[in-house]
């Protein structure tokens, strides 16, 4: 596997060097917790390390990541040019308490969280929901000095390696892609900058 993720890694690095429009390489995305203990922290952060080394050998200038999660975040990185964090956290105060705790896990380092937002189950009521958590996510980002926020996702219809996912609802627009409510909220956060906090 390790052997299989620096090949594909090291042709990606290649195929975007010097591409202004790439603003970093993730070179992974959540090893699961139980993968972790299993193989161990060491080898897993190796494993890491080596790809980004690999993506620093074909673009030095690249800045180069891992979406860790919070089960996880005892993983130590310290490779990684910015941390990233999937938080996907229902209640406001929780979710502010553990950015601060991701930004002393990332000290001087650029935090970005790659994953945020709530599934909107299927109905109307539970869009509106989306929208509010959204809305409040997006602002203690803000407050709490992140980086930079990816929201999960733009459309129902995605995949998993070849497998069509069913039963979520976290993206902006649904499988016909007609636009929930989170899609304005996030277009209006999306022109917004700390000075626009109270």
């Amino acid at each position: 596997v390790a052997r299989q993720a620096r090949a594909e890694v090291r042709d990606a690095a290649r195929r975007l060097a010097g591409h202004e429009q790439v603003v970093a390489l993730s070179v992974g995305n959540e090893v699961p917790a139980d993968v972790l203990r299993w193989l161990g922290t060491d080898v897993v952060a190796d494993t890491i390390r080596g790809l980004v080394e690999v993506v620093k050998e074909e673009d030095p200038d690249q800045l180069v990541t891992y979406a860790n999660y919070p089960s996880t975040e005892y993983l130590s990185l310290e490779s990684l040019d910015f941390l990233t964090f999937n938080v996907f956290l229902e209640e406001q105060e929780k979710f502010r308490r553990y950015l601060t705790r991701l930004q002393h896990l990332a000290g001087e380092r650029p935090l970005v969280l790659g994953e945020i937002g709530l599934d909107a189950g299927v109905d109307a009521e539970g869009e509106r929901r989306q929208a509010e958590v959204l809305d409040w996510q997006l602002e203690t980002a803000i407050e709490r000095g992140v980086a930079g926020t990816c929201v999960f996702s733009w459309t129902d219809e995605w995949h998993v390696g070849n497998a069509y996912v069913e039963g979520w609802h976290f993206a902006l627009t649904r499988v016909d892609r007609s636009p929930r409510p989170a899609l304005e909220v996030a277009a209006r956060w999306n022109d917004r900058t700390v000075r626009d906090l109270d």
